[in-house]
């Protein structure tokens, strides 16, 4: 009986924490020239500076403006997406940022 109940919490809790993992609701991707254009004119884009999800920069493809811009990818996922939508860089690398609602 110990080993049947020992079970059945081990499984109660795994589907408990399956449940607060995807809690959440898949968005939509990220367009990271788009937020450049969006946050800081037609004449931005985004550019890779770095190599994790941090390593983006919006820089300007023509006279008189101001480079090297950072990115609000979470203002992105709320224009995009509507006002409660968030940001996550998931895995943490370049291309994986991702929107979401809670």
């Amino acid at each position: 009986m110990l080993a049947q109940t020992t079970i059945l919490s081990a499984v109660t809790g795994l589907f408990m924490l399956a449940g607060t993992a995807s809690a959440r609701t898949w968005a939509g991707p990220v367009d990271m020239d788009q937020a450049c254009r969006w946050q800081h004119g037609q004449q931005y884009y985004a550019y890779e500076l770095g190599t994790n999800a941090y390593g983006w920069v919006c820089l300007c493809n023509g006279d008189g403006c101001e480079s090297f811009q950072d990115i609000d990818v979470a203002d992105f996922c709320r224009r995009r997406y509507g006002g409660n939508a968030y940001a996550d860089p998931q895995g943490g690398g370049l291309y994986d940022w991702g929107c979401y609602f809670p």
